[in-house]
């Protein structure tokens, strides 16, 4: 150190330095103490090898100092003060028995925290790692798509300012184009607010006017609905008869409970031929199923049979003195009608009644969602020989048209023949309407 001098309250020093010594521009002064009680020196620190050298009077602008052995020396000492007055506390504070096991009580929670913060982070570290990944990528594509970002706003800035500006100017071009017309609209408007105001003034003399014929109606109406209030007349008395109501309100319930009830059942139309592969002639029937709840229906059916009832008749007759039996066999009641009653259970359906002009009984099995049907049934129980008995299945194609195919009077093996027909059945409300009309005219008579 060559000089040391004094300017603006700082310490300028002239270093006299060997000529083979390179200081580089960006070497750091540094004003340090050797030892605990040496004496201070200033350190140069070299920078970047390839940094610009200095020359005889210029000046070293990287400066700094390191803290002084006295001042560290006072520092420690007011540090120790402090660390004995802290230790003072804690030995008041945690002294015997019941410090001891605060002090332990405070080791077990802190290790409980860390515990539990470390099964948190274990439990979320894909979490932090994926919103450390998000991060970056936002940082990354924020960095790439910034300054498009950020021209695009400015360009569209501009576009909405010189838009603005243009609208402004076309504005002002209306409304000179138009200072006539919008004065017109304004002596229009004002012509036409006193044109109101004449209005006005008429209803209100109108109004004036009637008041005594509004008052009057007014009293009127008062009176009517005192009478009415009172019972008197025949409609007072429909209003203020209780029995009346009561009668009423039976009537509108058993009229309401009648409408449900008739909306409630279902009537169905159909019909179907059975080609019988015996007789090669084809049975048919005319169907009419009433269904007032989902597991009970009425069945009426109106049937056209070939071989219709068979009779055999015998005689003997007499010719040339010899006699002979002759017997006949005779076909009769070629139409015959059903009337049965069906019970649902479940996918299983009981009917009975009357079938085919005699007594019988049948049963129908449902699967696949009803859409197949078997179905078994005998009837004619008085004929002679053996009972009537008829097997099927019915197969439903869609809505409206089925298959049917099986065996008919199976028991007699004279009759038994095999069918296969086609059906169409479909609901109509039009019948249902006109059986519940049928019922109520029959009910008041």
């Amino acid at each position: 150190v060559k000089e040391i001098r004094l300017i603006n309250h700082k310490a300028h020093l002239t270093l006299s330095i060997l000529p083979d010594a390179q200081i580089g521009r960006d070497f750091t002064a540094v004003l340090t103490t050797k030892g605990l009680l040496g004496e201070r020196y200033l350190d140069l620190i070299p920078g970047e090898p390839n940094a610009p050298l200095l020359k005889d009077g210029d000046k070293i602008t990287h400066v700094t100092s390191y803290a002084n052995m006295d001042k560290l020396i006072t520092i420690l000492s007011d540090v120790a003060v402090d660390i004995k007055a802290v230790s003072q506390s804690l030995s008041g504070a945690l002294g015997g028995k019941e410090g001891e096991q605060s002090l332990k009580n405070i080791v077990e929670n802190i290790e409980d925290i860390s515990f539990r913060l470390n099964s948190l982070i274990e439990k979320n570290d894909a979490r932090f790692s994926n919103t450390l990944k998000n991060l970056d990528e936002f940082s990354a594509v924020l960095r790439r798509d910034g300054p498009a970002i950020t021209e695009e706003v400015r360009v569209a800035a501009k576009n909405l300012n010189l838009a603005i500006e243009k609208s402004s100017d076309n504005l002002n071009g209306l409304i000179n184009d138009n200072r006539s017309n919008l004065k017109e609209a304004i002596e229009n408007l004002r012509t036409a607010t006193l044109a109101m105001s004449q209005a006005m003034e008429s209803v209100n003399n109108i109004a004036k006017e009637a008041a005594p014929g509004i008052k009057s109606t007014i009293n009127s109406a008062d009176s009517i609905a005192k009478k009415l209030d009172n019972g008197e007349g025949t409609l007072g008395k429909l209003i203020n008869d209780t029995a009346i109501h009561d009668n009423l309100n039976k009537t509108i319930t058993g009229i309401n409970s009648y409408i449900e009830r008739a909306e409630s059942f279902h009537t169905y139309i159909g019909y179907r031929g059975e080609y019988l592969t015996d007789t090669q002639k084809t049975k048919s029937y005319f169907t009419l199923k009433i269904q007032p709840k989902a597991d009970k229906y009425y069945l009426i059916e109106l049937v056209s049979d070939p071989q219709g009832k068979r009779r055999t008749e015998t005689r003997d007759t007499t010719t040339g003195g010899t006699t002979s039996t002759v017997t006949e066999t005779k076909t009769t009641d070629s139409f015959k009608f059903s009337l049965q009653i069906a019970k649902r259970f479940k996918d299983v359906v009981l009917r009975g009644g009357i079938i085919e002009s005699t007594g019988g009984a049948g049963v129908d099995y449902y699967v696949f969602r009803d859409r197949v049907r078997f179905y078994l049934e005998a009837f004619d129980f008085s004929r002679t020989g053996r009972l009537h008995a008829k097997a099927g299945a019915h197969v439903n194609l869609n809505k409206y048209f089925f298959l049917t195919a099986g065996l008919d009077d199976f028991v007699d093996t004279t009759r038994r023949s095999a069918y296969l027909g086609v059906g169409l059945q479909f609901e109509d409300d039009d019948v249902k309407y006109l059986l519940s009309g049928a019922g109520s005219a029959v009910g008041s008579l």
